[in-house]
């Protein structure tokens, strides 16, 4: 009789854990389809970044906004032929040791495609030259190291590449050395240079089946000597898992089995206490992530004008953020600006019309925050240059 309750009490918790797993789909595929909805009726001739669209998102050339005379706080820094547009999903803007780093990447109506880094054109390539988006930005705005991870059937590939049965028990093999034992590995991250990871890991569990499944007790954990407790140590099931763009921390984002309350917290301990809505509110997009302070940086979905540090307001603004692309952090975040539809609005509640404008970029150097961009100006003999411009803000 013994053996009986508890394969039946086991069944039973499988089945929380799978409901659970199917709640939290079901939920971001209601979010998702209401995103989509609102997306749809967005659509039609609007500017989005300086660029005028007259069809769905997913089309990816744009023709940008064409300046009325050449720009008198701007440089040329490339040209574009008569029949070449931009492929905006393609093309990227990131800061290097206080410096603007850009590539495009450009199609013509053959159907070919060019490679602009920084001033110098490669090609043409018979298919889009899409460089890899490891590559880090200092404001840790691009080159996000973001995973998501899964709910349900599909373990992490990374991390079984990296797991390794020994005697029984389960380890993390890196560079020739082991990690663990562990009952389970959640989500594994790798650093570009092969050198460093952060693991989300259950140890222990109310049983070791539930264990095996990565239902228990949390922990990240990496090649030196982390290994944080997450959440309140109770059952806790994974949601998110994510490292900072320098690889400095990790953040990870799990739900209470029997609270269903929902924890995020970060290798530098910091913790911030969420529900369904923040995690899913944002589609595709992160509305949150963690900084090589070992900070939480979030927008909650109930008040998207915020941005909270650690759960407390650091910044407001008098319109929504809709784009974390379009949020510039600055290293005193309540000096930070937001970029929509051709104005820059500041969290001191100001804003600056900056129409027209291609890539906006905030970057801070000393004591001067300016906003890079770019801007298309038209020649009378047809040739369409690319200026770089700055703006002090």
């Amino acid at each position: 009789m013994k053996s009986k309750i508890i394969c039946l009490l086991a069944a039973f918790c499988c089945l929380g854990y799978i409901c659970n797993g199917q709640l939290l789909k079901k939920l971001k595929q209601k979010t998702d389809k209401v995103l989509d909805q609102k997306k749809s009726e967005s659509v039609g001739s609007s500017d989005v970044a300086g660029y005028k669209t007259t069809a769905s998102p997913a089309q990816k050339t744009n023709e940008p906004t064409v300046a009325a005379a050449p720009p008198s706080n701007g440089t040329v820094v490339f040209n574009l032929g008569a029949d070449e547009n931009l492929l905006y999903d393609e093309s990227k803007i990131l800061t290097k040791n206080n410096k603007l780093v850009y590539s495009f990447v450009v199609q013509n109506k053959k159907q070919e495609y060019f490679l602009i880094e920084d001033g110098n054109r490669s090609g043409p390539f018979k298919a889009a030259p899409i460089k890899s988006l490891s590559e880090q930005s200092d404001d840790g705005s691009s080159g996000s190291y973001d995973y998501e991870v899964s709910l349900g059937d599909k373990k992490d590939p990374v991390a079984i590449q990296h797991s390794k049965t020994i005697d029984g028990k389960l380890f993390i093999v890196f560079n020739g050395k082991n990690f663990g034992p562990y009952d389970f590995v959640s989500k594994m991250i790798v650093s570009t240079d092969k050198k460093q990871f952060f693991a989300l890991v259950t140890v222990g569990s109310e049983s070791p089946m539930m264990a095996k499944m990565g239902m228990g007790y949390s922990f990240m954990v990496n090649e030196a000597a982390l290994k944080r407790n997450v959440g309140d140590g109770g059952m806790l099931m994974p949601v998110k898992f994510s490292a900072s763009t320098g690889f400095k921390h990790c953040m990870a984002t799990v739900m209470n089995q029997k609270t269903q309350k929902i924890i995020t917290v970060t290798s530098a301990n910091k913790q911030e206490e969420g529900n369904l809505t923040d995690i899913y509110a944002g589609g595709d997009e992160i509305k949150s992530f963690v900084n090589d302070n070992g900070d939480i940086i979030s927008i909650p979905a109930q008040s998207p004008t915020q941005v909270l540090v650690n759960g407390k307001e650091a910044a407001s603004f008098s319109v929504p953020i809709k784009s974390m692309d379009r949020l510039f952090l600055t290293p005193d975040i309540s000096k930070s600006v937001y970029y929509e539809k051709g104005k820059i609005y500041k969290a001191d509640g100001t804003e600056e019309s900056l129409g027209g404008v291609l890539f906006p970029k905030v970057v801070t150097v000393g004591n001067e925050t300016a906003v890079y961009y770019f801007k298309l100006y038209k020649n009378e003999s047809g040739a369409k240059h690319i200026y770089l411009c700055k703006k002090v803000i």
